[in-house]
Order: structure tokens, then C-alpha cells, then sequence
């Protein structure tokens, strides 16, 4: 999430109260809106300006004509800049003017200023002392402004003439924002095209068509392949007319897997949802290759709703959820970078307490962490014993380090490269650039960007930060499993002691420097200069590991029941659902009451801060458990909805996808953001939408072809011998065990009773 726009929100409250405060004159506003353009600009002098000498010219006849005899492009100019909308009161600080109608007049250009409000500077037009006080600890404030000016200006030119249009224009006095408490901070005029086609964006649409003509021509190769294949032609011919649909081929598998939340597959020697078939197998390498792109084979494997009988179903559904309330909470915060009614939103905020569902859209993250914990030690713990070998555990972590990077990259030089060109607007200009990009995407592809930049809002794109926490839980992750794979004892105390690591460091960092958890509310005094909480806290892995912890206990448990069955009283069952209920409303919830007190306590804030997340994750882990051993009713009916499926498939590109589609969406607005329940619903689902749509596409594009070719270029060695049951047909088809080399088996379950209670031989398949 972007918490960075908390101070945002926080310096809303007080500089609703400094304008409230003020003594607005009627008349004053009168001239404001619609005079600003006219008088004031007479007394402008004729002063020499850094600029060219073609941009001064106009400058001049743009600033200096007598407002009787204004030529009609002067005219429509200064009408298309931005002016002191109605809103003032309510923080509406965006005046972007009119983007069209300066864009159609001949020899003139849209730019956006961007400024900074000197909130010290500032202060000093209010008598309140305690207004005065509470703006000079916040500093600067972000105001956008409109202004339609001569083409052949550039923008060092308007940099440099600012100050004079500030002074001629008189907009800012006149709202008692004095001039002196203005300081710029960007020039940024409209451009065709958006930006340059540069080298990188020639070369990323010419792999976008490569990878496109790969999967068409691929597909179309896949269907020749089987007329030919198939005797006589005729009768296929009928069949296809009659069944046009095909989910599988026989030598496909089922989805069989359930992995890290965002994705399948963790780097086990387990099946994976692209595994060559048999016929693929007897085909040469060129074909091969070209087949794992093919558009038909992956899209019949994304499509199909069938769950096999290891997998958990209800997690398919906890994965959807959770990353559609993450784009929830993004479409709410991502636009209030704009907005024109803070107020409102603050009041809803206090008012509403459903609305801290969206406020705290924080905790789907933690989701995720709980859900990677908890599917990689369940699958790990099944399959240990195969991870004996240097070799075996280098493709433990090359395997996950494939699944994700190829998307990741993409995702990139998408971002980088290819939004621009889709679309236009005040604000679009302004969004081209991607400097950090240029600078840091290395980070981004080493999983270490929540350390490097040091700030959270310097990543290339800052929403991957969870990717980085994700691989690095990952690396560390054996020291947790080996121990609780061979010495039960030794493992729960290594987790329990990491644990109570990650909730010190976490209280320490929100205690020393007095950082604020209450993210709607006032902030409190920071002790270092820089701190807060996003870059400190919200994204570093000390203070995330908790749920994946939870998530790795869980896992443990419930590899070691296996496929027995668990006996639960209702009344225990029904005391287990309370409790989780409890726990996750409390932590979702539990903030409402700060809205009407004053902030939160130094102890609340490190109490809240470094425990919700572990509370959250206790939470879902009864979820999982109950609806796995049969207590979850309509519940694990729900999340275990086979339409769920396909989507859980495209989990990983939704979340690396939705914030590009909610950049574009918002930074196509020609007027601020307005913040309201009923448009914001309708914001969220055009947002769900197009964003599994775009992962759809991104999902048969990257991820499916890049898992095929693991398996073509770095086969699946042979997994463990399976038995079945010859005495017992009845079992036979539900007792599917790994077999070990060298322990008994009894009635083909690898069994040893000493070896079991220490935790190392139940390497059965529990994923019933």
C-alpha cells in the first residue's frame, strides 16, 4: 500500500483548520474567480527573465495586453488556467485548469506546476496559535496548478518566469497563501508522444509482438499437429463440431499444486501446473520450445476448473479475496494524490466504521505471507527428504527465482515503457517519467528493494516490495524447516524465538522514533528527521515475518496429522470460528475508537504495531484449518467455489498488473479526484476487471510459457516411488504415500512408530 500519503492526509486537518480560520471576504472570492486574469495582470513590469527571447515575447503579450483588446488565443488561455476552484475549505489544492481547451489553441502548451506550501511560512497568516504550531511541524504541502502558456517556452523557461505569473496572477494571495510561503517543485508540459520512442520502448513493443506471434503461431502449430495425428479426418472433423471446447489433453495434468499465494510451485520437486505430457516429450527441442507458448494448451490449463485431490480448496478463494481487497484499498489511495474533498473522506473515516475495511486493506498483504509460509512448509515438509543434495536444494531456490523474475522483468519494462502511450490529460504528462526505474530495476530483479533505495517511495515500482520480504522469508526458510523436520523441539523454539525477534524489533523502531500505526489520524513527533513508517516498518522483512511464520507452524501441524481424520466437539469448533472472528475483527476494527479520541499512545502504537499482524495470521490459520478437516461449512463451501480456480491461477500477475491499470485509470482524469462510497465502487470494479483481464493476458504471455520451459530445458527428475494398497482396493485410491527408500511399509504407508514421533518419516502426500 502507499502509506506515504498519510501525511498527506494528515496535514489535510490542519490546513482545513488554517483556512477555516481565515476571514474569507465575499467580495475577495468574486474577484478571485472571475477577475484574477484581468487587472492584476497590468501591473506586471517589464522585467528582464532568464528566458528565450522567443518565450519572453509572448510572455509579454500574453501578461501585458490591454484586457479590452485581447486577441482570441490570449483569451482562451487565460481561461484554460487553472483558478481557485470551489472546494478551497474542503483542501481542494489541485487547479488544473482545462487541459483540452488549451491544447486545441495554435502556439500554446499545457504545463503543470507543481508547488510546495511552506506550512511554517504559512502558519503565519493565522492568529490561532495552535494551528500555527501543528503546520509548523508538518513542513511542506504538494499543491498542483494548471497554466496554459507559449509553446516555444520551455520548461526551464516557465521555471524561471514563475515567480512573475505568480505575482501578475495574484491567485495564491488571494486565498491568503502568501507568495514567499510558495516554493516550486516541478515544470512539467505536455509532450507528443508522451515520451520519446526511445531504443527501450522499440525493443519492448518488438518483444511484446514476439512473444504475441510465438503464442499465436504456436497455437495454430499445436492444432496442426493433431489432424494430423488423427485417423481418419472426417470423423474428427464431426467431433470438433459437435465438442468445439477442449479443456486437456490426455497427456495434460491437473493443477494439482497449491503453492505461495501469488503463484504456483515453490521450488519442490512436486508437479507443476505445466508439466510435459509424454507425447510433448517425443517431439524435437524447436518444437518443444515453441510450444510452451502455445496460446491454446495454456489457456485450456488456466481455464480448467478441475481440483485435484491434494489440493486445499479454500485457499483459492482466501487468494482472491485477499487480492481484490489489496486492489480495493489501492483504488482509494492511489487517487488522493488529487483529491478535492480530504474532508469528506476524514469524515467517513470517523463515522463509518465499515469503512475501516478499506482503511485497513493493509492486512491482505499479511494474507499472502501467511498463505507462503503455511503452502511452503506443507509441501516442503511432504517431499524433505528429496532435498539431500547441493544440487537438489541449488533448485530449490533457482526454481522460485525463475517462476517469478521472467514476470517481474516484463512487468518492468511494461511499466517503463508502454503506459504512457495509453493515454492523456493535466495530470498524464506528469506520470511519463520513470527515473527511478533507470536507476534502481536492478534492485527490483535482486528481491532487495525494501533495503535499497533506503526510501520506500524511491523503489522502480514500490508496490513489489512484498515480492522482496516474499524471496527473502523464502531463502531463510530452510533454517526454520530443517530444524522442525528433524528436531520437532528445537524447530517450535527456533520459530517461537523468531518470532518474539520480529515483534521487539518492530515495537523498538515504532517506539523510538514515535511513529503513528493509527494511518488516518494525527501523526505524533517524530524523533529523526526522515522516519516514517512505510519506509521503516512497512516494508522491512524484521517487521513482516510474523504471519509467515504463523503460516510455517501451521504447515507443520498439519503435515504431521497427515490424512487422519481430526474429531472436534461442535462446541469446540464453534468456540475455535468465534475466536477467529474475535481476532480478525479486532485488528480490522480495532482503530475505529481512535477516530473520535485523541491519537494513540506511544505503548497502543507498539502494542498494535508489532502484533496485529501475527493476530490476523491466527486468524486465517483457523480458517484454513477447519475448512481442511471439515468444520467450515457454507464457509469452506464458498472459498472452495471452483470458479475461484482460474483466478487464483493469475494471482501473481493481478497484483504485479493492478496498480499500472489504476495509474492509467486515475492519471486520465482531466479534474481532480473526488472522493465518494458509491463512485468508488464503481472505480473498484472497473478496476478488478481490467486488471484480471491484463493478468489473463500477462499470465498465457509470460508465466505459463516460462514454467513450460523449466520443464523442457531442466526436467523434473523422477519423483518418489508411489504404491497403492493391492489388498485394500478401497483405499488404494486415497492412501497415495511417498515412498522412502529403506522404511517398512505397512499397508503402502512408509511407516516407522520411532521415526514418526520424531517428526522425520511421515513424508506421506497430505494434501487430501
Amino acid at each position: 500500500m502507499a502509506a506515504q500519503n498519510v501525511k498527506f492526509l494528515v496535514l489535510a486537518l490542519c490546513c482545513c483548520a488554517v483556512f477555516a480560520d481565515v476571514q474569507v471576504n465575499p467580495l475577495k472570492f468574486k474577484d478571485i474567480l472571475y477577475k484574477s486574469w484581468s487587472p492584476p495582470m497590468q501591473s506586471m513590469a517589464q522585467d528582464s527573465y532568464d528566458v528565450s527571447a522567443e518565450c519572453e515575447a509572448e510572455i509579454n503579450r500574453l501578461i501585458n495586453s490591454n484586457p479590452k483588446t485581447l486577441e482570441t488565443d490570449v483569451v482562451m488561455a487565460l481561461d484554460a488556467f487553472g483558478k481557485p476552484p470551489a472546494g478551497i475549505l474542503q483542501l481542494n489544492v489541485a487547479w488544473l485548469g482545462h487541459y483540452d481547451e488549451c491544447m486545441t489553441i495554435d502556439g500554446f502548451n499545457y504545463c503543470l506546476i507543481g508547488l510546495n506550501v511552506n506550512t511554517t511560512k504559512l502558519s503565519k497568516s493565522t492568529t490561532n496559535k495552535n494551528i500555527a504550531t501543528s503546520l509548523g511541524e508538518v513542513g511542506l504541502f504538494g499543491m498542483k496548478w494548471g497554466v496554459c502558456l507559449p509553446s516555444n517556452c520551455s520548461e526551464n523557461d516557465i521555471s524561471a518566469v514563475l515567480t512573475h505569473l505568480l505575482d501578475a496572477l495574484k491567485v495564491f494571495e488571494s486565498v491568503n497563501i502568501p507568495l514567499d510561503a510558495l516554493e516550486e517543485q516541478s515544470v512539467t508540459c505536455a509532450k507528443d508522444p508522451t515520451i520519446p520512442y526511445s531504443a527501450g520502448v522499440i525493443c519492448t513493443i518488438i518483444l511484446c509482438g514476439f512473444i504475441a506471434s510465438l503464442m499465436i503461431v504456436g497455437a495454430l502449430y499445436d492444432e496442426f499437429l493433431k489432424l494430423q495425428a488423427e485417423k481418419p479426418l472426417g470423423p474428427s472433423l464431426g467431433l470438433r463440431i459437435r465438442r468445439p471446447w477442449r479443456l486437456l489433453d490426455d497427456s495434460d495434468e491437473a493443477d494439482d499444486d497449491d503453492d505461495v499465494p501469488i503463484l504456483k510451485d515453490v521450488g519442490t520437486a512436486g508437479p507443476s501446473i505445466n508439466r510435459e505430457g509424454n507425447e510433448m516429450k517425443k517431439q524435437n527441442l524447436a518444437t518443444r520450445l515453441l510450444l510452451c507458448f502455445a496460446l491454446n494448451r495454456n489457456l485450456a490449463k488456466l481455464m480448467d476448473t478441475k481440483q485435484g485431490d491434494k489440493t486445499i480448496g479454500s485457499l483459492n478463494g482466501i487468494r482472491v479475496i485477499s487480492m481484490t481487497w489489496v486492489m480495493l484499498g489501492h483504488t482509494l489511495v492511489f487517487g488522493l494524490g488529487s483529491s478535492d474533498n480530504l474532508p469528506t473522506l476524514l469524515s467517513w473515516v470517523k463515522t463509518h466504521a465499515g469503512f475501516q475495511a478499506i482503511a485497513n486493506a493493509y492486512f491482505s498483504v499479511d494474507s499472502f505471507f501467511f498463505l507462503s509460509g503455511f503452502l511452503l512448509a506443507f509441501l516442503t515438509f511432504a517431499r524433505f527428504r528429496e532435498l539431500r543434495s547441493v544440487k537438489t536444494w541449488a533448485l530449490f531456490y533457482f526454481h522460485r527465482y525463475w517462476r517469478l523474475t521472467p514476470l517481474l522483468a516484463f512487468t518492468i519494462l511494461i511499466w517503463m515503457y508502454i503506459p504512457q502511450f495509453f493515454g492523456s490529460g493535466p495530470l498524464w504528462q506528469s506520470s511519463a517519467a520513470r527515473p527511478l526505474c533507470s536507476q534502481y530495476w536492478w534492485s527490483d530483479l535482486l528481491y532487495i528493494n525494501n533495503f535499497w533505495p533506503k526510501a520506500f517511495e524511491g523503489e522502480c515500482i514500490a508496490w513489489t516490495w512484498y515480492l522482496a520480504n516474499d524471496m527473502q522469508f523464502f531463502i531463510i526458510s530452510p533454517l526454520l524447516l530443517a530444524p522442525l523436520f528433524y528436531f520437532p523441539i528445537f524447530g517450535w523454539l527456533a520459530l517461537v524465538a523468531t518470532l518474539i525477534a520480529s515483534f521487539v524489533s518492530t515495537g523498538l523502531i515504532i517506539g523510538t522514533n514515535d511513529l503513528s500505526v493509527d494511518l488516518f489520524g494525527q501523526t505524533t513527533q517524530q524523533k529523526l528527521p526522515g522516519a516514517d513508517f512505510s519506509s521503516m516498518v512497512y516494508g522491512k522483512p524484521y517487521c513482516r515475518i510474523a504471519p509467515y511464520l504463523v503460516g510455517i507452524g501451521l504447515g507443520y501441524i498439519m503435515h504431521r496429522i497427515g490424512k487422519r481424520r481430526v474429531k472436534m466437539s461442535p462446541v469446540l469448533a464453534l468456540l475455535g470460528w468465534l475466536a477467529a472472528a474475535g481476532l480478525a475483527l479486532s485488528v480490522v476494527y480495532g482503530l475505529y475508537p481512535t477516530t473520535h479520541t485523541p491519537p494513540m499512545t506511544k505503548a497502543a502504537n507498539i502494542v498494535y504495531g508489532s502484533v496485529s499482524r501475527f493476530v490476523w495470521a491466527l486468524a486465517l490459520a483457523w480458517v484454513v484449518f477447519a475448512c481442511k478437516y471439515g468444520y467450515g461449512g457454507w464457509i469452506n463451501t464458498f472459498l472452495s467455489w471452483s470458479a475461484w480456480v482460474p483466478l487464483a491461477r493469475v494471482t501473481f500477475p493481478a497484483y504485479l498488473f493492478h496498480p499500472i491499470v489504476i495509474f492509467v485509470f486515475y492519471y486520465n482524469f482531466a479534474s481532480p479526484f473526488h472522493f465518494s462510497v458509491y463512485l468508488l465502487a464503481f472505480y473498484f470494479a472497473g478496476v478488478v476487471s481490467v486488471s484480471y483481464l491484463v493478468a489473463v493476458l500477462a499470465s498465457l504471455a509470460i508465466e505459463y510459457p516460462f514454467a513450460n520451459l523449466e520443464k523442457v530445458l531442466l526436467p523434473t527428475p523422477p519423483r518418489a516411488k508411489q504404491l497403492k494398497d493391492r489388498s485394500n482396493p478401497d483405499t488404494a485410491s486415497t492412501d497415495v504415500v511417498t515412498v522412502v527408500t529403506g522404511s517398512p511399509v505397512r499397508n503402502s504407508v512408509a511407516y516407522d512408530d520411532s521415526a514418526y514421533r520424531r517428526g522425520v518419516a511421515d513424508s506421506r502426500e497430505v494434501m487430501s
